[in-house]
């Protein structure tokens, strides 16, 4: 794995708002969309969203043909031609029983 793909990795896998960019993405992977749809089909705040969009921007993972208020975003050239980094985070990365860190969850009894 390359030093890009590593950080691409951390960025999204290993980092603490690795879960929340993950899901901007794959909402992207369906739909282009500016920050205020992204931010309403995810239920996230808007200042949330700018801020992994700015990172996921300078990292290479997202693209936009005008950088102003109201910009759509495409998905990148380095999101789109990492095979490698597209199959690991379309796995169980974020789902399932494996919580934001990546560590099992314990699953609880309820008590009544």
């Amino acid at each position: 794995m390359d030093s890009k793909t590593r950080l691409l990795y951390w960025l999204l896998n290993a980092s603490r708002g690795g879960p929340t960019r993950v899901k901007l993405l794959r909402s992207l992977e369906k739909k282009p969309a500016n920050i205020r749809q992204l931010s309403l089909a995810l239920g996230l705040d808007y200042k949330t969203v700018q801020g992994h969009v700015k990172i996921l921007l300078e990292n290479g993972l997202l693209d936009t043909p005008q950088k102003r208020y109201g910009s759509i975003y495409f998905l990148g050239a380095e999101w789109t031609d990492n095979d490698y980094l597209m199959e690991l985070l379309r796995g169980d990365s974020h789902d399932g029983e494996n919580g934001e860190n990546g560590k099992k969850r314990e699953k609880r009894n309820k008590i009544e």
